[in-house]
């Protein structure tokens, strides 16, 4: 496969192109699956998608594609958008590094990018034992990934769309009821929940009940969070 890394996948305004970024995300993973780093995942039994969820952040987020990244771009992805938007456990954390290790090795070797030893030199053990520790905290949670994870602390299967109805109708209801824990949010967040497969557009979903609010007590209309629940375990 013929494939162009550093292809435009962008508008004039920095905004993704979304048949090209699709395209261009799929080719690329496509082509890692079936490196020698690649399969070296497979024979260590990690299964990939934290790859495929830094590209995806990469050009949704940052406007970034692999070529663009800096070790401050890979820092955000980490450490800010992983923490706050993936439902995963923190137990996680050193296999998405070793995957992320993976992948930037690959791209080296294949297409000799500028930026992946920098990229490379930040994925260590430290890095690992801080996702681990950002994972872990709550107060990193966006919204959406708060309701997500209290769901799968109540057992409710929260990667399948029944799972997750059932789950909003059981909080709505204790909510009325004036039982059960809340989500904690700040006046001015923006409650919403989606159900989202690996490297899936997601659509936001609004939990009944669970709404934002101004200081006067008013609903507000905020851009809704993304939320992406990792199937890769």
């Amino acid at each position: 496969m013929t494939f162009n890394i550093h292809q435009q996948v962008f508008d004039r305004d920095g905004m993704p192109l979304e048949k090209k970024a699709s395209q261009y995300q799929d080719q690329l993973l496509q082509l890692f699956e079936q490196s020698p780093e690649g399969q070296a995942l497979r024979d260590e039994g990690i299964e990939a998608g934290w790859a495929s969820m830094l590209i995806d952040f990469g050009i949704h987020y940052l406007s970034v594609t692999p070529p663009q990244m800096t070790p401050h771009h890979l820092r955000e992805i980490l450490f800010d958008l992983f923490p706050r938007k993936v439902s995963a456990s923190a137990d996680e954390a050193p296999d998405i590094i070793r995957e992320l290790q993976a992948f930037w090795q690959f791209l080296q070797r294949e297409f000799h990018l500028e930026n992946a030893a920098a990229c490379l030199s930040m994925l260590d053990e430290k890095a690992a034992r801080k996702l681990k520790s950002e994972m872990n905290d709550p107060a990193n949670f966006g919204i959406a990934k708060s309701f997500v994870m209290m769901g799968l602390e109540r057992g409710f299967d929260m990667s399948s769309e029944e799972g997750m109805n059932e789950w909003m109708l059981k909080y709505n209801a204790e909510l009325a009821a004036g039982a059960g824990p809340r989500i904690p949010f700040s006046s001015g967040c923006w409650a919403a929940y989606s159900l989202a497969r690996r490297a899936e557009q997601v659509s936001p979903a609004i939990p009944q009940q669970v709404t934002a609010q101004n200081d006067q007590g008013q609903a507000k209309e905020e851009p809704p969070e993304e939320i992406r629940t990792n199937t890769a375990q």
